[in-house]
């Protein structure tokens, strides 16, 4: 077969993936077990511009309509989506905190030394740990040295070196203690103002209608809070997907990540590249955002996420 009737077998391949993941992540709404494929969609688009450019480069009239027609359906989708961005602090403004969110999945003594390293150099005024396990113990004992303000012991934790004023936490109903935690909820005193501190961790898309709960509780948990806040974490979810853009939209917060890949970042022992973004920080409209950092890998599947923060005064 020539060169060209191969790649036009693979551009036609490329369209019809394409037109059936655009069609079943359009029904998200209605199915929310098909918003997994909009995690892709930014991936998608990516491919089919690469797709049209090969299709202009073999002067195909119906490849090019394709092609550019797809795209075109696939940028509809994604461009509203990615709306509801925090606002950008203005040059100079003072930094009101530092957070920093880390999925703690790893492996062995020398994960814990590095994320140790980790907070040391970056110095957060505020950590929200997830998978936070019994084995973290000790790690958390010798972090109240810096952080001598935590809220949570397991799967979520909050490390702060302001004051916490009020603590609790929101769990999924009828599932065990150790695989029930959604929410870490902690109000800080930072310096006489108070600020909201909610630490996430959203299920997995596999368990599409453990998540869309998930996001209803954490929703609903967030509009009853008053004052600054600040929701940080891992939210297994792309920010363009369905329930992501919901969260945003129905809450007001504005998120810090939005094209900066934070996960995969390992299988076991093998070092992947990241693709998604799904570990985040979003905050209220009374904050806005000086700087987003994703820093490198400590031996979990996660990157931690840096976030700098300032007041609208």
């Amino acid at each position: 077969m020539p060169y060209s009737k191969m790649l036009k077998a693979a551009i036609i391949a490329g369209c019809l993936f394409a037109a059936a993941a655009l069609v079943i992540g359009g029904l998200a709404e209605t199915y929310p077990a098909l918003d997994i494929v909009n995690n892709g969609l930014l991936l998608l688009a990516v491919g089919l511009a690469v797709l049209l450019l090969l299709s202009l480069a073999l002067r195909s009239r119906m490849l090019i309509v394709t092609t550019g027609a797809l795209l075109a359906i696939a940028l509809a989708t994604l461009i509203p989506n990615l709306s509801g961005a925090a606002a950008n602090a203005p040059e100079n403004a003072e930094r009101f905190l530092r957070v920093a969110t880390f999925n703690m999945w790893g492996k062995g003594d020398l994960h814990l030394q590095k994320v140790e390293a980790f907070l040391a150099e970056t110095e957060p005024d505020v950590v929200v740990l997830e998978e936070i396990r019994w084995k973290h113990e000790g790690f958390l004992r010798d972090m109240q040295e810096t952080y001598p303000h935590q809220a949570g012991k397991h799967g979520l934790v909050i490390l702060s070196k302001y004051p916490i004023v009020e603590k609790s936490r929101l769990d999924r109903p009828d599932q065990p203690y150790w695989q029930s935690l959604i929410v870490a909820w902690a109000k800080l005193d930072v310096e006489g103002r108070e600020v909201n501190i909610v630490g996430a961790h959203m299920s997995r898309p596999f368990y599409a209608s453990q998540q869309k709960n998930d996001y209803e509780h954490l929703t609903k948990f967030v509009q009853s809070l008053t004052g600054p806040v600040i929701v940080a974490g891992d939210f297994n979810a792309a920010p363009w997907t369905h329930k992501a853009h919901k969260f945003s939209a129905a809450t007001g917060l504005g998120r810090f990540n939005t094209f900066v890949p934070t996960w995969p970042a390992r299988w076991k022992a093998l070092p992947l590249v990241p693709v998604l973004p799904i570990d985040n920080v979003f905050v209220s409209p009374q904050l806005s955002k000086i700087d987003l950092t994703v820093a490198n890998r400590l031996e979990s599947d996660h990157l931690p996420v840096v976030a700098d923060i300032a007041f609208v005064d």
